[in-house]
């Protein structure tokens, strides 16, 4: 099921709406054992006291200062102190709540619906591409709806500090392949309780022809495929996701609708990004020792050559170029990428790294050429 982000925002703003209307009507705040309280799906509540904790510790690194000793240990004690005694005392008002309630609400509902995206963005979405002890920590308190993936991850790291999210990502699956996730019917019965809703009002509707299929893409049966995450078979549907490929048979297709001649062999088309990185790649070793036609220049053994750092390998064009084309514009992920890539220890952690993590977050099977140059780039920091 391919949700309609636009249904989930307007529920959930219905929904805060009830809520707050049924519950400021006779209250100026809300304290924090009235929010735990509040809505009759505890997931809601929790998200919401997650967000204020969030909230309030950043509001408490506004303390520290550069005059005064904060690693003090009687220093620490206070503040400490401080920060447990402002926690038991939450009062908000409506103007300040009912933004938290909404946005608890749609989270709630993409755990409920596509619980594998909703653990899986939060994975790629941890700081500096780790998942830390305090990360998965607050994982698993908060999480109460398919709660047992986050214990799971838990229990995975166990005393060690960090991991890369490509190993939780593994973690994920490993988990996913023993342990399914819960039934999103009772939970979306006891929101109708508030606001009447259907698990089909989430559905991403498509406007179909007068054939009954979608414009634009191609008729069932086809050998389009949704990729997923958890790998789990999923049937062929006309509906698809943005990162699906179209399968040679599709591409014929559309060249003999649009009357160009298909006399010549067909055109294969990748199915996935880590073809366009499988190992059978020519490094850049293998392209110095292949024959050159012609003299070789002093431009093309200077870009062959090793370098110490990734940034050092790259051009200003270049540069422009992939934080356009495989960072959506974004200079600060790509100085952490390349942060990132920098710290490995070998070519194939650091192409696993962009398969596993880069490639899906940024969608590089969009920008495969801008891709493959990326990787070339990378290569010679591990010659």
């Amino acid at each position: 099921m391919k949700l309609d982000f636009q249904a989930i925002e307007r529920y959930a703003k219905q929904y805060a709406t009830k809520v707050c209307d049924d519950f400021f009507y006779r209250n100026n705040t809300i304290s924090g054992q009235q929010i735990m309280k509040l809505s009759n799906v505890a997931q809601i509540n929790t998200f919401v006291i997650a967000d204020l904790y969030e909230t309030w510790k950043v509001t408490a690194e506004a303390f520290k200062s550069p005059y005064f000793d904060f690693s003090n240990e009687e220093v620490k004690a206070a503040l400490q102190t401080f920060m447990n005694t402002v926690s038991h005392q939450i009062s908000v008002t409506r103007e300040h709540f009912e933004p938290l309630l909404i946005e608890a609400v749609k989270k709630t509902i993409n755990l409920l619906l596509d619980p594998s995206k909703y653990f899986d963005d939060y994975l790629r979405d941890s700081p500096d591409f780790s998942l830390t002890q305090e990360r998965v920590n607050q994982l698993a308190k908060y999480t109460k709806i398919n709660g047992v993936f986050a214990k799971g991850l838990k229990e995975k790291l166990g005393d060690t500090d960090k991991v890369y999210v490509t190993t939780a990502l593994n973690w994920l699956n490993e988990i996913a392949n023993e342990t399914a996730f819960e039934s999103p019917d009772k939970y979306l019965e006891i929101l109708s309780a508030t606001v009447p809703v259907a698990k089909e009002d989430f559905e991403k509707k498509t406007k179909l022809n007068g054939n009954g299929t979608s414009p634009e893409l191609p008729t069932p049966g086809s050998g389009w495929v949704i990729k997923s995450f958890f790998d789990h078979p999923v049937e062929n549907e006309t509906d698809t996701d943005d990162d699906v490929l179209p399968t040679v048979a599709t591409v014929q297709a559309k060249i003999d609708k649009e009357g160009i001649a298909l006399e010549e062999a067909p055109v294969q088309v990748a199915t996935s990004l880590n073809d366009s990185f499988s190992d059978d790649l020519p490094t850049v070793n293998d392209l110095l020792k292949k024959e050159l036609i012609g003299q070789t220049t002093l431009s093309d053994l200077a870009f062959h050559r090793p370098v110490k750092s990734i940034v050092e390998a790259i051009s200003l064009n270049q540069k422009f170029i992939f934080i356009g084309k495989l960072f959506e514009g974004d200079i600060n992920a790509y100085n952490k990428a390349l942060d990132e890539l920098d710290s490995m220890r070998s070519f194939s952690e650091a192409k696993t790294f962009m398969n596993n993590v880069l490639a899906p977050r940024y969608h590089w099977i969009t920008a495969a050429e801008e891709a493959n140059d990326f990787l070339d780039v990378v290569a010679r920091k591990f010659q």
